[in-house]
């Protein structure tokens, strides 16, 4: 385990959590992102959490891949992949923080925002210069939250999974220096 404050730990995931990851996920993604698809999200959860691209995940090269636990309990999940280019700044050495939820009960704690320092000085103490993300256009909480954590907007794009509805397909890419 690793310790990001008193109260907040992360616990690498392997092949062998993938059930465990499938259930949490399935709590805490479909309240929230069910209104994206057509199908509630049940195709989006039997492609990402499903075994076969948990390996490929695990195998993705500077990837890292944890629970989130808080006081013991498991409520979210955190994936960093190390030198991976913003395309907007292709100069810069940059991690992405391709994962990051949280079970909406726990919102507001100070988790996320722990969760966000401790990965930016982590990746900072390995060289990177920025951070970044992708966020829905339309998930207003979330683009809050990476705001109030100083990420900037800079650039945008449209999912192509046919699934989602159409008109919330936008996305946003945010960085931040670190």
């Amino acid at each position: 385990m690793i310790a990001v404050s008193d109260t907040i730990t992360l616990k690498p995931i392997s092949i062998d959590d993938q059930e465990k990851l499938f259930a949490l996920m399935s709590k805490i993604y479909l309240p929230e992102y069910r209104h994206l698809w057509f199908d509630a999200g049940a195709w989006y959860m039997n492609k990402i959490y499903s075994y076969a691209n948990l390996e490929r995940d695990l195998a993705t090269p500077n990837s890292s891949y944890y629970f989130v636990y808080y006081q013991c309990e498991a409520i979210g999940i955190l994936k960093l992949i190390e030198s991976v280019t913003l395309v907007e700044y292709k100069d810069r050495k940059s991690a992405k923080l391709d994962r990051i939820y949280l079970d909406p009960a726990f919102h507001g704690k100070g988790i996320g925002k722990s969760l966000i320092y401790w990965a930016e000085n982590r990746l900072a103490a390995n060289g990177h210069s920025f951070l970044w993300l992708e966020a829905i256009d339309t998930q207003k909480k979330a683009l809050q939250f990476y705001e109030k954590m100083d990420y900037k907007i800079c650039g945008t794009f449209e999912l192509e999974y046919e699934l989602i509805h159409p008109i919330l397909r936008g996305m946003y890419r945010m960085y931040k220096s670190i």
